[in-house]
This record gives structure tokens, C-alpha cells and sequence, in this order.
């Protein structure tokens, strides 16, 4: 079988760096689309304040100013977890 040498590289080298490439490319891909097929998370007003350091009020607050979109599952309220970080992106 015939050897075939780039100039400066070496097959094997080469080979690897193909992979590494190929493999970026798809861990890229597959990040991407598992980030878009994530299911939607629901908060409660508890949780939005244990994990974004305000209270309740403040809360409360943004939903009568429309800062926040809140979502209600019978008689409790709701709010989305992208909703909240987009809210807080755009009122930064």
C-alpha cells in the first residue's frame, strides 16, 4: 500500500485532527438541539426567590408592571424559568 505524506503532517496527525474537528461539530449540534427541545420549566414564587435572590413582593411587582409573565395551573401561580431569565436580561 502507498504512503501518502502531506507536506509538514503526518497521516496519522492528520486523521486525528479530522476527528476532533468532526466531533466539535457535532458535540455543537447536538447542544444546540437538546437546548431547543427543552421541555419548559415552571417556577413558583418561592423558588424565583430562593433562586434569584428578590422576595415576594418584588415579585409581585414585576407582574403588575409586566415585567414577568406569570401562568396559572388552578389556583396557584406559575412562572416560566426562560421568561424570568429573558425579563431580567432585558431590565438589566
Amino acid at each position: 500500500m502507498e504512503q501518502i505524506n502531506f507536506i509538514g503532517v503526518e497521516p496519522e496527525n492528520l486523521i486525528n485532527e479530522i476527528v476532533s474537528k468532526v466531533k466539535d461539530s457535532l458535540l455543537a449540534d447536538l447542544t444546540q438541539t437538546f437546548k431547543n427541545n427543552e421541555p419548559k420549566r415552571y417556577l413558583s414564587a418561592d423558588e424565583v426567590c430562593e433562586r434569584f435572590g428578590v422576595t415576594k413582593p418584588t415579585i409581585h411587582e414585576w407582574r403588575k408592571r409586566g415585567i414577568l409573565k406569570s401562568h396559572k395551573l388552578g389556583s396557584r401561580v406559575y412562572y416560566r424559568l426562560d421568561e424570568i431569565e429573558n425579563a431580567m436580561i432585558v431590565n438589566d
